[in-house]
């Protein structure tokens, strides 16, 4: 199907938008209280995570949206592409989407399995402090990573956040003031964001440490 024959997807215009997202943001965190979710295999691959969030809020002939990368070999996902004005580094082209979160589930794999290590390790050799910000760095890095390559059609910022949760989450640290949903705090959020992408890691990381152990 060509793009110009395809939907627009803007979940914000769905009626029931707030009601649907909130339940089921609720859901997903209570899985990752409770530690009924996988944090390791949710924060490799968020698909699961992403068409139970916005299953309901997808037009109709096209429910695809939820949980599926752009790229994947579906009409309306195939050649779907996503501009942000103000920023050309986020979006990456369809046809390469796929193999892009592939690259980075690997990634995420592998910084949790040394993230592990480290939070086996005693105290008195890696301090918890250590630990936090080691934890922290590497959950913003993912955070980042998702947004700039953008593989869903929207939702890609509550896909982000998540996958920070499960992150930060699989080692006790909740980030309370960094909500799925609604979209945290404007404009720290957004230009948190922008100076990472910039090369300036440092508010992001601190942003989120508050918003883990308060003011």
């Amino acid at each position: 199907m060509h793009p110009s024959d395809c939907p627009a997807w803007e979940y914000a215009n769905h009626p029931k938008r707030e009601e649907i997202l909130k339940q089921r943001t609720l859901d997903i965190l209570r899985g990752l209280y409770e530690q009924t979710f996988d944090s390791l295999e949710i924060a490799a691959d968020s698909r699961e995570i992403h068409r139970y969030l916005f299953g309901l809020l997808t037009p109709r002939e096209e429910v695809y949206f939820a949980g599926h990368y752009r790229g994947e070999d579906f009409p309306c996902l195939k050649y779907y592409e996503v501009i942000i004005p103000g920023d050309y580094r986020v979006g990456f082209p369809s046809a390469i989407v796929v193999a892009q979160m592939e690259i980075l589930e690997e990634e995420i794999r592998e910084g949790i399995k040394s993230l592990d290590t480290i939070h086996q390790t005693p105290n008195d050799q890696i301090s918890p402090e250590d630990k936090l910000i080691n934890s922290v760095i590497f959950a913003c890095g993912v955070f980042y990573t998702v947004l700039r390559i953008h593989p869903y059609a929207n939702g890609n910022g509550h896909a982000a956040r998540f996958i920070l949760w499960a992150i930060l989450g699989r080692y006790g640290y909740w980030p309370l003031k960094f909500p799925i949903e609604p979209r945290p705090d404007y404009p720290l959020y957004t230009q948190a964001i922008e100076e990472y992408g910039n090369g300036k890691p440092e508010l992001l990381q601190n942003y989120i440490l508050q918003c883990i152990i308060g003011d």
